[in-house]
């Protein structure tokens, strides 16, 4: 059985955190739908992960800084997209 495995990058454009397994990429699209709801703007800005393939990403691959180095809630959101078991640790 082979182990799938997650990379993560930001997206030095954006800011946002973009996570890979195999040839797809999970990236969090802004939900502008929901930016002030009720009149409300002082909600926090509402992201859901949609996956694309890889060769989609085209000329915004050279915004992508790979790391590690993201929050384990951060790694954690992505994990449960991707159907896999949280980390443990600082949420």
């Amino acid at each position: 059985m082979r182990r799938r495995m997650i990379t993560y990058a930001i997206d030095t454009d954006s800011g946002v955190v973009v996570s890979r397994v195999g040839g797809e990429i999970a990236w969090p699209i802004l939900q502008w739908d929901r930016i002030g709801v009720g009149g409300d703007f002082t909600k926090p800005l509402e992201y859901a992960l949609e996956t694309i393939p890889v060769l989609s990403v085209g000329s915004a691959w050279r915004a992508l800084h790979w790391t590690r180095k993201v929050p384990v809630a951060i790694k954690n959101r992505h994990r449960v997209f991707w159907g896999m078991a949280q980390l443990k640790g600082d949420a």
